[in-house]
């Protein structure tokens, strides 16, 4: 009798060691996807979802023979606001051989979804993302829901539409009680008169509460700012240094110019912090191109960027940049309605 209880004993121990393993995806297609379904049959009413090919992290809370006599698990695979539960074929599930991947994994998805809900005007569905009080958000130390309410609600104000999309992400630092993740965040904010573009360098710590990812502390390491376009409305002739004459056509343009709906093509061939040489825009002139000139500012200094064109068709684009860049600049490239 011991020692049947000790067998016993033993086999549970090793069915929950094996069920606490991770486990990712084999015998599937770069791109492909695994069924999940409702019952460890295959047909059509049994299907409940899919998981692509490149999930980790997947669960296996049960195994068993169906009436065929092959062996399915019941899986369960939840990622941020994805989830999934069903029976999948044993052949396709193994062992994850580094948990970190999973670690990673389910650290980016995190991510994803606290900057996600920072999408939304409440704060309500961000709030759950946060550890009170925060070690710091951004530049303040010790901030309280309050002190964090009363930012946010400024800040959803002036910006009433905002969109974020994750970048590259590095884990710096990996402890018992917290992890120290540095994320790229390029952002788009936008309201009723005004829009921003750009993206952020952060460094995030991320903690465990309640066997929940939560975010302790979040600094700003580096801010850049896309260059916003200064529209021009004056037109400026070019003088030919030669004889004087004045040279029709090419000029700064309005960027307001309608396109009415017709993709024009360019091609750049320079940016300047001072105004282009005469003699710059006299050469360009000289082989028959026009160009424009477009103005923005970039970490307070005017860029002047200036461009060949436009061109109607690709054809005709590809055939002005192999002489562009054979009698102008080398570097030059194709770019449509500036």
């Amino acid at each position: 009798m011991k020692r049947f209880l000790l067998l016993l004993t033993l086999k549970f121990l090793a069915l929950n060691s094996l069920y606490a393993t991770e486990y990712s995806l084999t015998h599937l297609r770069k791109g492909g996807a695994v069924n999940v379904r409702e019952e460890p049959l295959i047909n059509r009413h049994t299907l409940v979802g899919k998981l692509s090919a490149e999930a980790i992290g997947i669960k296996i809370l049960e195994c068993k023979y169906n009436i065929r006599g092959r062996e399915w698990c019941y899986i369960s695979h939840g990622v941020g606001r994805q989830h999934i539960e069903g029976w999948v074929s044993r052949k396709f599930i193994i062992p994850m051989k580094d948990n970190r991947e999973a670690n990673r994994f389910y650290l980016k998805h995190f991510l994803e979804d606290y900057y996600k809900a920072d999408e939304e005007n409440f704060l309500d569905k961000l709030k759950v993302f946060y550890t009170f009080p925060m070690q710091q958000y951004m530049y303040q130390k010790n901030v309280t829901l309050m002190n964090l309410r009363s930012a946010k609600v400024n800040f959803y104000k002036y910006w009433p539409k905002r969109i974020y999309r994750l970048g590259y992400m590095e884990i710096l630092r990996k402890k018992e009680d917290y992890t120290d993740v540095k994320i790229t965040v390029h952002w788009q904010y936008d309201s009723h008169n005004d829009s921003r573009s750009g993206r952020d360098v952060h460094k995030v710590r991320i903690v465990q509460e309640d066997g929940q990812f939560k975010v302790l502390a979040i600094k700003r390491l580096r801010q850049i700012v896309n260059p916003k376009v200064i529209e021009v409305e004056e037109s400026k002739p070019v003088v030919l240094e030669e004889n004087n004459s004045v040279v029709a056509t090419s000029e700064i343009e309005d960027k307001k110019s309608p396109t009415n709906g017709v993709k024009k093509y360019y091609v750049k061939v320079g940016s300047f912090i001072k105004e282009p040489k005469v003699a710059y825009l006299n050469k360009i002139v000289s082989f028959g191109f026009k160009y424009r000139i477009e103005m923005v500012t970039h970490e307070d200094k005017i860029i002047r960027r200036v461009y060949i064109g436009p061109f109607s068709t690709t054809v005709e684009t590809m055939e002005a940049l192999d002489r562009i860049r054979k009698k102008i600049n080398k570097n030059a490239y194709i770019q449509t309605n500036i």
